[in-house]
């Protein structure tokens, strides 16, 4: 089977083998959940900030006194009361992207996921010929 996909930038053609609109709404799916996930941790995050404003020097120092990232997560999760998909999402920032978090930052990159959301949506709302 063949496919035309119509966008702003003009057509594709493709062809479709097996159970392709599956594999698309499983991978939709997970990008949908994947951002999710980030815009819970950014909240969370940005809650933190908003709270304390020595939030991030606790935050290194229970990292720096961690073994592990695992018992870093841990620790996170326990004194700040962290999700852990927030805590191994703060674990996983760049240094420099953990030491100049802001309350504006985190409702910069809020913001981005949501028209990232946005516009992933869009995509399926394009018309397919068949």
């Amino acid at each position: 089977m063949k496919a035309t996909i119509r966008n702003k930038s003009g057509e594709s053609t493709l062809t479709i083998k097996g159970d392709f609109y599956q594999i698309l709404d499983e991978n939709f799916k997970e990008i949908c959940k994947a951002i999710t996930s980030k815009v819970k941790s950014l909240k969370e995050m940005k809650a933190l900030l908003d709270a304390d404003d020595q939030i991030l020097n606790t935050i290194v120092l229970i990292i720096k006194k961690s073994l592990t990232p695992e018992a870093a997560a841990l620790k996170l999760q326990e004194e700040l009361g962290m999700s852990k998909i927030a805590a191994n999402y703060l674990l996983n920032m760049p240094l420099f992207t953990l030491v100049s978090l802001t309350a504006e930052g985190i409702e910069k990159e809020l913001s981005d996921y949501r028209n990232e959301m946005g516009a992933i949506s869009s995509l399926c709302q394009h018309e397919v010929e068949y």
